[in-house]
């Protein structure tokens, strides 16, 4: 494996994701082409990536010279063809929608070495679907999390025909960029952390539907409980400390019930008619005012660093056992 300042990481989709992923593998060596076909989400990137760098500067991850150094890593192409011709790796990281990243992955196909490693950063689809078979061989499923250049976790899913030398070197690309990637033996949708998420949300929606609590007091009972206590035990080893006897009786208690299945709940469609969509239109479950969401997204990166530094122990190995 060629080391990280001899290789070339091909970010595709520079969206949501994209610059993170475009910084954190600039900072990590690599040099990075991205492509996006529409204009504005390139000349956003070119904005976002620097802001990433501050916000890093401001909390000591990097220095101003490290920051210099990952923003000359960093360019521009005008096409799929011109983007991946030299890449290492390649990472998709378009849209969620199966028509756009088939022809994303056919137009990888075409022009990438058939030797560079592919990367989907999809958080739901089944990939290995809709890109061609001689690819599946060097392809696995890395799905990041927002932001990707702070949160630790990515999930790395197998294809069915992905080689064991593929998986081991994205482990190995992971860690040096001070990642924790978890493994996905084979492909089960939403993967493991949007399959979880899918059922609190269900829950959270059914107890907000039904004027149970607020918004605000839900969040702070997650952030006061489960979530602290979660980074030190996980899902599963609490039951360990709850007793395994005790947890099987709570579940078979039959004077609590489960929400029922409800695909369109209220309390989150009625934000989206009146076209409040969260962050990105400045109100959504919360009122964000007239601020930039960049600006937004970088207070809430400041206190993510602070979180993670505060936290890093935890995601070690087991302390507990």
């Amino acid at each position: 494996m060629k080391p990280a300042n001899e290789s070339v990481a091909a970010v595709i989709g520079l969206g949501t994701m994209g610059p993170g992923l475009a910084q954190i593998l600039a900072q990590g060596g690599y040099r990075v082409v991205g492509y996006d076909r529409n204009a504005a989400a390139v000349e956003a990137c070119r904005r976002m990536i620097p802001a990433i760098c501050r916000t890093l500067e401001e909390h000591g991850v990097i220095d101003p010279e490290e920051t210099r150094g990952i923003l000359g890593r960093i360019s521009y192409a005008p096409s799929i063809a011109d983007q991946v011709a030299d890449a290492d790796i390649v990472i998709e990281a378009v849209s969620e929608d199966r028509d756009v990243k088939r022809s994303v992955f056919e137009a990888i196909d075409t022009a990438a070495p058939e030797a560079c490693m592919l990367w989907s950063n999809t958080s739901t689809l089944n990939v290995f679907e809709l890109m061609p078979a001689q690819r599946h061989p060097a392809a696995v499923i890395a799905h990041w999390f927002a932001p990707p250049h702070i949160v630790p976790l990515v999930e790395v899913v197998k294809g069915e025909a992905t080689r064991p030398d593929i998986v081991a070197r994205t482990l190995d690309i992971l860690h040096s960029l001070g990642k924790r990637p978890i493994v996905i033996e084979r492909y089960v949708p939403g993967f493991i952390i949007n399959r979880i998420l899918r059922i609190i949300g269900r829950e959270a929606f059914f107890l907000l539907d039904n004027g149970y609590i607020s918004a605000e007091d839900l969040d702070l009972a997650v952030k006061a409980s489960i979530a602290p206590r979660m980074m030190v035990l996980g899902l599963i080893q609490r039951y360990d400390f709850t007793g395994l006897d005790l947890s099987a009786r709570n579940l078979l208690d039959e004077s609590f019930f489960d929400p029922p299945v409800d695909n369109r709940p209220k309390a989150l469609h009625r934000h989206i008619e009146k076209g409040h969509l969260g962050v990105k239109s400045g109100k959504g479950f919360f009122d964000y005012g007239d601020r930039d969401p960049s600006e937004i997204c970088r207070e809430r990166d400041r206190l993510l660093l602070k979180v993670i530094d505060n936290l890093r122990f935890c995601l070690e190995k087991k302390r507990l056992v």
